[in-house]
């Protein structure tokens, strides 16, 4: 008899994924915002942008009003702040308010209009949870930062990113690079990271 792995939690997932997060961000300073990042495009200030507006597009489809905003653009509600202490604080508060309105009971079994057309909230989560890991990394290896990630998280994330389907669709609506070749014995953080088009 064999039983199956249980369904992970999204919400669970997030609220673990940018925890470490949370202590990234707060660990950069004001003379990294103009700074490059592995996001070839985007520099710190950028990314900030990018990891505030997707939780605030998580929101906006939990809630039924979508933000014009796109969720693989450097975009937010905080587009043209420089200050980092103002985005580290909006990111906090962005992480709080999606974690609270998708542990609302239903939340997760809704479906929401997206740039990418109808989506189940519940996949939409999972997207962020994936997101806002590889991001988390981007940002600390542009700030200098211990760029280790939740060892369970990194797991979850590869075989998602290689297996569900994830990568796949970034990379044909050009917003994944290609795939940098990692060698077979490197960490699975590493091959997660190289599978994604960064060198680690």
């Amino acid at each position: 008899m064999t039983t199956e792995a249980p369904t992970p939690d999204p919400v669970a997932q997030l609220e673990r994924v940018t925890r470490r997060t949370k202590e990234v961000a707060s660990g950069v300073t004001q003379a990294q915002a103009p700074d490059a990042t592995p996001c070839s495009q985007w520099s710190v200030l950028d990314l900030f942008n990018h990891l505030i507006g997707g939780l605030e597009f998580t929101a906006g489809c939990i809630t039924g009003d979508v933000p014009d905003i796109r969720p693989n653009e450097a975009e937010s509600s905080y587009q043209g702040e420089t200050d980092v202490a103002v985005l580290i604080r909006a990111y906090h508060a962005a992480v709080d308010r999606a974690l609270e309105l998708a542990a609302n009971p239903g939340a997760l079994e809704q479906t929401a209009t997206t740039p990418f057309g109808e989506m189940p909230v519940a996949r939409i989560m999972t997207g962020t949870v994936l997101d806002q890991l590889v991001h988390c990394w981007d940002l600390a290896r542009a700030t200098g930062q211990d760029t280790t990630l939740d060892g369970e998280m990194v797991e979850f994330a590869h075989g998602m990113l290689v297996s569900g389907g994830f990568a796949d669709m970034g990379r044909q609506a050009g917003f994944i690079g290609p795939e940098v070749a990692i060698s077979e014995d490197a960490s699975l953080q590493d091959r997660m990271i190289g599978y994604m088009g960064r060198q680690p």
